[in-house]
Protein backbone atom coordinates (compact mmCIF):
# COMPACT_ATOMS: atom_id res chain seq x y z
CA UNK A 1 0.00 0.00 0.00
CA UNK A 2 3.01 2.26 1.00
CA UNK A 3 4.05 1.88 -2.57
CA UNK A 4 0.88 2.85 -4.57
CA UNK A 5 1.08 6.02 -2.47
CA UNK A 6 4.45 6.68 -3.17
CA UNK A 7 4.01 5.69 -6.52
CA UNK A 8 1.28 8.47 -7.44
CA UNK A 9 3.12 10.78 -5.51
CA UNK A 10 5.74 10.27 -8.23
CA UNK A 11 3.71 10.47 -11.02
CA UNK A 12 2.15 13.61 -9.89
CA UNK A 13 5.42 15.38 -9.29
CA UNK A 14 6.64 14.68 -13.07
CA UNK A 15 4.49 16.85 -14.86
CA UNK A 16 5.58 20.29 -12.42
CA UNK A 17 9.39 18.93 -12.42
CA UNK A 18 8.37 18.90 -15.97
CA UNK A 19 7.12 22.25 -16.06
CA UNK A 20 10.32 23.78 -13.72
CA UNK A 21 12.95 22.53 -15.90
CA UNK A 22 11.55 24.29 -19.40
CA UNK A 23 13.94 27.56 -20.20
CA UNK A 24 11.35 30.64 -20.08
CA UNK A 25 10.93 32.38 -23.37
CA UNK A 26 12.71 36.35 -22.15
CA UNK A 27 10.25 37.97 -24.74
CA UNK A 28 7.04 37.24 -23.34
CA UNK A 29 7.01 40.38 -20.55
CA UNK A 30 4.46 39.50 -18.16
CA UNK A 31 1.26 42.09 -17.17
CA UNK A 32 2.57 44.98 -14.85
CA UNK A 33 1.76 44.34 -11.33
CA UNK A 34 1.50 47.34 -9.22
CA UNK A 35 2.40 47.59 -5.75
CA UNK A 36 1.49 51.67 -5.57
CA UNK A 37 1.04 52.91 -1.85
CA UNK A 38 0.63 56.65 -2.97
CA UNK A 39 -1.00 58.36 -5.54
CA UNK A 40 -0.18 62.10 -6.83
CA UNK A 41 -2.64 64.90 -6.89
CA UNK A 42 -2.41 68.05 -8.68
CA UNK A 43 -5.40 70.78 -9.07
CA UNK A 44 -5.16 74.30 -10.58
CA UNK A 45 -8.66 75.77 -9.34
CA UNK A 46 -8.51 75.62 -5.55
CA UNK A 47 -6.75 73.49 -2.44
CA UNK A 48 -7.20 73.60 1.67
CA UNK A 49 -5.03 74.76 3.69
CA UNK A 50 -5.20 75.44 6.99
CA UNK A 51 -8.58 74.32 7.08
CA UNK A 52 -9.58 76.91 4.71
CA UNK A 53 -10.24 76.16 0.65
CA UNK A 54 -8.25 78.80 -1.26
CA UNK A 55 -8.50 79.95 -4.93
CA UNK A 56 -5.37 78.99 -7.03
CA UNK A 57 -4.70 82.31 -9.59
CA UNK A 58 -4.51 80.73 -13.30
CA UNK A 59 -3.74 84.32 -14.90
CA UNK A 60 -1.32 81.56 -17.67
CA UNK A 61 -2.12 83.65 -20.60
CA UNK A 62 -0.91 86.72 -19.74
CA UNK A 63 3.51 87.81 -20.33
CA UNK A 64 4.04 88.01 -16.41
CA UNK A 65 2.72 84.50 -15.08
CA UNK A 66 3.58 85.37 -11.87
CA UNK A 67 0.05 84.11 -11.43
CA UNK A 68 -0.09 81.00 -13.03
CA UNK A 69 0.37 78.54 -10.21
CA UNK A 70 -1.05 75.20 -9.18
CA UNK A 71 -1.14 72.80 -6.22
CA UNK A 72 0.02 68.94 -5.86
CA UNK A 73 0.53 66.66 -3.20
CA UNK A 74 0.90 63.07 -2.43
CA UNK A 75 -1.80 60.61 -0.52
CA UNK A 76 0.16 57.80 0.79
CA UNK A 77 -1.88 54.37 1.79
CA UNK A 78 -3.64 54.49 5.34
CA UNK A 79 -3.84 58.13 4.99
CA UNK A 80 -7.11 59.90 5.81
CA UNK A 81 -6.30 63.42 4.47
CA UNK A 82 -3.29 65.43 2.85
CA UNK A 83 -0.48 65.22 5.14
CA UNK A 84 2.00 67.46 2.73
CA UNK A 85 1.80 69.20 -0.65
CA UNK A 86 2.80 72.42 -2.81
CA UNK A 87 1.50 75.51 -4.61
CA UNK A 88 4.06 76.45 -6.90
CA UNK A 89 3.82 79.30 -9.40
CA UNK A 90 5.44 79.79 -13.12
CA UNK A 91 7.91 82.51 -11.35
CA UNK A 92 9.39 80.26 -8.88
CA UNK A 93 7.76 80.92 -5.85
CA UNK A 94 6.40 77.91 -4.01
CA UNK A 95 5.20 76.80 -0.45
CA UNK A 96 5.36 73.79 0.78
CA UNK A 97 3.90 72.25 3.91
CA UNK A 98 3.79 68.97 5.84
CA UNK A 99 1.46 68.37 8.53
CA UNK A 100 3.08 65.81 11.55
CA UNK A 101 1.13 64.13 14.22
CA UNK A 102 3.95 64.41 16.92
CA UNK A 103 5.07 68.04 18.30
CA UNK A 104 9.10 66.51 18.26
CA UNK A 105 8.88 65.47 14.77
CA UNK A 106 7.78 68.70 13.57
CA UNK A 107 10.31 70.80 15.24
CA UNK A 108 13.05 68.37 14.83
CA UNK A 109 12.39 68.51 10.82
CA UNK A 110 11.95 72.36 11.28
CA UNK A 111 15.57 73.00 12.96
CA UNK A 112 17.18 70.22 11.49
CA UNK A 113 16.70 71.82 7.95
CA UNK A 114 19.37 74.73 7.86
CA UNK A 115 21.89 72.33 9.18
CA UNK A 116 21.29 70.17 5.94
CA UNK A 117 21.03 73.50 3.77
CA UNK A 118 23.78 75.34 4.86
CA UNK A 119 26.71 71.90 4.69
CA UNK A 120 25.46 72.61 0.63
CA UNK A 121 26.14 75.88 0.39
CA UNK A 122 28.90 78.22 -0.62
CA UNK A 123 27.31 80.87 1.29
CA UNK A 124 24.78 80.74 3.90
CA UNK A 125 22.72 83.47 5.90
CA UNK A 126 20.05 82.54 8.63
CA UNK A 127 17.71 85.56 9.91
CA UNK A 128 14.87 84.51 12.74
CA UNK A 129 12.33 86.32 11.60
CA UNK A 130 8.47 87.41 13.00
CA UNK A 131 6.00 85.48 10.42
CA UNK A 132 2.65 84.56 10.93
CA UNK A 133 0.97 81.53 9.01
CA UNK A 134 -3.07 82.28 8.54
CA UNK A 135 -2.88 84.73 11.45
CA UNK A 136 -0.80 81.70 13.82
CA UNK A 137 2.24 83.29 14.96
CA UNK A 138 5.07 80.93 14.26
CA UNK A 139 8.53 80.06 14.35
CA UNK A 140 10.45 81.09 11.32
CA UNK A 141 13.50 81.86 9.60
CA UNK A 142 15.02 83.70 5.88
CA UNK A 143 17.83 81.45 4.65
CA UNK A 144 19.51 82.99 2.12
CA UNK A 145 22.26 81.19 0.01
CA UNK A 146 24.14 80.32 -2.57
CA UNK A 147 25.03 77.57 -4.00
CA UNK A 148 28.37 75.81 -5.10
CA UNK A 149 27.20 76.20 -8.94
CA UNK A 150 26.17 80.26 -8.07
CA UNK A 151 22.50 79.86 -8.18
CA UNK A 152 21.14 82.43 -5.40
CA UNK A 153 18.33 80.72 -3.16
CA UNK A 154 15.77 82.69 -0.83
CA UNK A 155 13.53 80.49 1.22
CA UNK A 156 11.37 81.29 4.88
CA UNK A 157 11.01 78.10 6.95
CA UNK A 158 8.37 77.76 9.81
CA UNK A 159 7.04 75.79 11.95
CA UNK A 160 3.51 76.36 13.71
CA UNK A 161 0.51 74.82 15.43
CA UNK A 162 -2.67 75.50 13.08
CA UNK A 163 -6.14 73.67 14.45
CA UNK A 164 -3.88 70.85 16.13
CA UNK A 165 -1.12 70.34 13.36
CA UNK A 166 1.85 70.86 13.56
CA UNK A 167 3.12 71.93 10.60
CA UNK A 168 6.50 72.84 8.87
CA UNK A 169 6.17 75.16 5.87
CA UNK A 170 8.80 76.73 3.39
CA UNK A 171 8.22 79.42 1.23
CA UNK A 172 10.90 78.97 -1.70
CA UNK A 173 11.76 82.15 -3.99
CA UNK A 174 13.60 82.75 -6.87
CA UNK A 175 14.11 86.30 -5.13
CA UNK A 176 15.01 87.65 -1.67
CA UNK A 177 12.12 87.81 0.36
CA UNK A 178 12.16 91.00 2.13
CA UNK A 179 8.26 91.18 3.35
CA UNK A 180 4.98 89.19 2.80
CA UNK A 181 3.92 92.62 0.16
CA UNK A 182 6.41 91.35 -2.52
CA UNK A 183 4.83 87.94 -2.87
CA UNK A 184 1.89 87.08 -4.75
CA UNK A 185 -1.61 87.72 -3.68
CA UNK A 186 -2.18 83.86 -2.91
CA UNK A 187 1.08 83.76 -0.62
CA UNK A 188 0.02 86.58 1.25
CA UNK A 189 -3.37 85.24 2.60
CA UNK A 190 -1.45 82.14 3.91
CA UNK A 191 1.65 84.21 5.14
CA UNK A 192 2.66 87.85 6.56
CA UNK A 193 6.27 88.77 7.60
Amino acid sequence: MLMKHLFYCFVALIPAYSFAQQSIDTNLIGEPKYDTTSIEIKSTNSFYFCSRLYKIPRDCDKRDQSNCCSFSSQIHMGERSIVSGQLGCYNGTSLFWTNFNSEDIAKSSFEGYPPQIKNQMKNYEQIEIKLFICNQEARAYKLNYKTHQGFNGHEIIAYVNINGQHVFVKLHSQKELRSSSEIQPIFQQIISF
